[in-house]
């Protein structure tokens, strides 16, 4: 009897941001369904698919070094398709077919859901190679399967897609088009199936999220959908990232104090404090609106932990716009800050802007702003020492690291971008579940980390969040 053939093998690369992430689960979640199995290895591969970003001129250099990569892998015969996907699929089109003769299929943001297609052509030895970026855009349909990359105790929810903003230094609304928003009950349907297979925290994402709502029937708000994923039993944890400055509310100041497991957490990127920076960046607020905001948010929420992102040397920045941004990172304490040094964006209105900053400058003031951040945060850190904390257990630490533990993270640190707690353990103990609260008693910090043991206390009456049960 003639054994099956073996079901094709499939290699993925990921690159960028979260948002990428689902487009990328998405995508596994059709392969897999119509018959792919992954492998690690691309050599070991039939197909490769990688999901590239373009946010930055970086990152459109990263992207193309993996296909470069993966083009290598085609032509010593291992690969019989090479498809790229994802924004830089998006901006590029057709031109990276020229670039990349073994590229066969390009697919743009809101291609995604032709992979199977593509590949299966591809497997079938049809002539032809092909570019589609008709309509740009990502992951919002939620029928379709979806297999997460992510630790199982935790995955990220695409509230929507797009953005209606003109900032002028950014050309996302160019790869993912306007805003879109998934409706609410949708969202319920599926947080609620992430539970049952075992999710903890919900990381809620998009381009805006507090935008999301604006374009649907009724034009529901941010604080209605986290109200109703509130309700759902299960989640431990709720987390809102990409959050923008001129969309928030009282109302959703006051939704976030008062829901049960929605973390006292606010990723909100402020790009810059000084009123001309602001203006030529087209972020729709002063300074002043910006810092009055920042108050509103630290005294509505108690317990905030606040992630924020800044661009340094954008055009016509003066060394006087750069120091008023040096004196409000002291004056105002951030507990995350990411720091961007300006990159000229072809296609955004900031490519033609002058006067520019030469890029020494830039890569200068960056260095200073996030060396400035580290001592302001190492103080802040060291205060920690003491006390004892509630944190998520995110797995043993890996072999290899040193003392056996945990990797944990406090309410205030997102998975992957920010500090964790690292807990030394003694002895054999009882084991750990990932998506478990326990209390951490905290014996040392560095800049961004904690450094801690399990507490004798009984963690089974934790609360889920804060003082909130």
């Amino acid at each position: 009897m003639t054994a099956p053939p073996a079901a094709p093998a499939l290699a993925f690369v990921t690159l960028g941001c979260p948002k990428n992430t689902v487009d990328s689960e998405k995508m596994l979640g059709l392969l897999s369904e119509a018959g792919f199995r992954t492998v690690a290895d691309p050599r070991d591969a039939d197909v490769a698919v990688v999901n590239t970003c373009a946010f930055l001129q970086s990152a459109v250099r990263e992207s193309k070094a993996a296909i470069a990569e993966l083009a290598r892998e085609r032509r010593e015969g291992g690969l019989k398709g090479l498809i790229v996907a994802g924004c830089l699929a998006q901006r590029a089109g057709a031109s990276l077919l020229d670039e990349f003769p073994e590229v066969d299929a390009v697919l743009g943001t809101c291609q995604w859901s032709g992979v199977v297609a593509a590949a299966s052509h591809l497997l079938s030895d049809s002539p032809g190679r092909f570019a589609r970026t008709e309509f740009p855009g990502g992951a919002l349909d939620s029928l379709g399967p979806r297999a997460l990359s992510t630790p199982r105790h935790l995955a990220y929810l695409k509230i929507s897609e797009g953005c209606d903003h003109g900032c002028t230094f950014c050309i996302i609304p160019r790869l993912r088009g306007p805003q879109r928003s998934r409706p609410l009950d949708d969202l319920v349907a599926e947080t609620e199936r992430l539970v049952a297979a075992g999710v903890k925290e919900l990381n809620l994402i998009g381009q805006d999220t507090t935008a999301w709502g604006t374009d649907l029937p009724g034009k529901p708000e941010l604080a209605d959908l986290l109200l109703a994923l509130d309700r759902v039993e299960g989640l431990t944890w709720i987390r809102v990232q990409y959050t923008y400055p001129r969309l928030w509310s009282d109302r959703l100041i006051e939704t976030w104090a008062g829901a049960k497991r929605l973390v006292p957490y606010v990723d909100m990127p402020l790009q810059h404090i000084a009123d001309d920076m602001l203006r030529t960046m087209a972020r729709g607020m002063t300074g002043r609106a910006t810092r009055a905001l920042v108050r509103r948010i630290k005294a509505g929420i108690p317990g905030v932990s606040f992630r924020t992102n800044f661009i340094v040397g954008f055009p016509g920045e003066t060394d006087e716009h750069f120091a008023e941004l040096c004196r409000y990172l002291e004056e105002e304490p951030f507990e995350n800050v990411v720091v961007f040094s300006y990159e000229r964006e072809p296609e955004t209105p900031s490519w033609k802007m002058t006067p520019r900053v030469p890029v020494a400058a830039r890569r200068s003031r960056r260095a200073r702003l996030l060396a400035l951040q580290q001592r302001l945060s190492g103080v802040r850190q060291a205060r920690r020492v003491g006390s004892v904390v509630t944190a998520m257990i995110d797995g043993r630490v890996e072999p290899g690291t040193g003392a056996g533990g945990y990797a944990a993270r406090t309410a205030g640190s997102a998975w992957e971008v920010d500090g964790a707690v690292r807990i030394e353990c003694e002895g054999a103990g009882a084991e750990r579940a990932a998506g478990s609260l326990a209390r951490v008693r905290v014996l040392g910090s560095t800049p961004y980390d904690l450094l801690g043991r399990f507490e004798a206390a009984a963690d089974s009456v934790l609360p889920l969040v804060g003082g909130r049960t």
